[in-house]
């Protein structure tokens, strides 16, 4: 599996810019593979998406809390991130931008912003899941090494079932387009706009199959009168 290559702004320090200078230049030979490569896409899920999809996220999550962890397994997990996790991402940083309380922007608004530079350079990745080379993690952690929790904090997370079960990916190729209740009451005149029960919504029989119903068993009963008049005639 190829690794995406993150390409961030140099660090603010000296030392680390000279470090920084060469990073476009490594080749796939200096990346470090995921052990546990997958390439395949047996539910077509990256073409799909293209089609529309929806992500709903469990209410009650914290979302600045789903938003550290998802950041922090690009850095520290071994498997890279899915594209639903991916897109979880992007979707749980523009709607935490676009929170005005002051209070929470004075506390989150340096880090978010960090946050979109990161954002940025991977927009165009199509490769996953996704899994940084080691220039790239170091980038990562240079630039929110004070927003993502640390190794240790991020086993945690990884222990709380419920953080890895608040979002999922709903692709609009899957969803049954959902069908109006019938009315229980029906109109009986031009101002009546409901006040007679539809007896065929509550359980009942519907005219249609009552009606059939009678037509067979006077059938019925037609086919054995003649019958019996033959049978007497004989």
């Amino acid at each position: 599996m190829d690794e995406s290559p993150l390409v961030l702004p140099p660090s603010e320090k000296r030392d680390r810019d000279l470090n920084f200078a060469n990073f476009d230049s490594f080749t796939r030979k200096q990346s470090r593979q995921s052990p546990h490569p997958c390439t395949s896409d047996p539910m077509n899920v990256r073409e799909r998406v293209l089609r529309g999809y929806k992500m709903i996220i469990k209410q009650g999550t914290k979302r600045m809390t789903l938003l550290r962890f998802l950041l922090s397994k690009m850095l520290y997990g071994e498997e890279g991130i899915s594209i639903e996790e991916y897109l979880c991402i992007f979707h749980l940083y523009y709607d935490l931008v676009e929170i005005t309380e002051s209070h929470f922007v004075e506390k989150n608004s340096s880090n978010l912003d960090k946050v979109g530079i990161l954002l940025s350079k991977l927009s165009d990745n199509r490769i996953f899941p996704l899994n940084l080379n080691e220039m790239s993690r170091i980038q990562m952690e240079t630039l929110l090494e004070r927003f993502l929790p640390t190794r240790r904090e991020f086993y945690g997370l990884v222990g709380q079932r419920e953080i890895g079960k608040s979002f999922k990916l709903i692709l609009n190729d899957t969803l049954v387009p959902r069908k109006l209740p019938p009315k229980a009451y029906i109109g009986v005149g031009y101002k009546d706009k409901g006040t007679r029960r539809d007896v065929s919504v509550n359980g009942c029989q519907g005219w249609q199959e009552i009606g059939s119903h009678l037509a067979n068993r006077e059938r019925e009963a037609e086919e054995l009168d003649s019958s019996t008049f033959i049978s007497q005639k004989d």
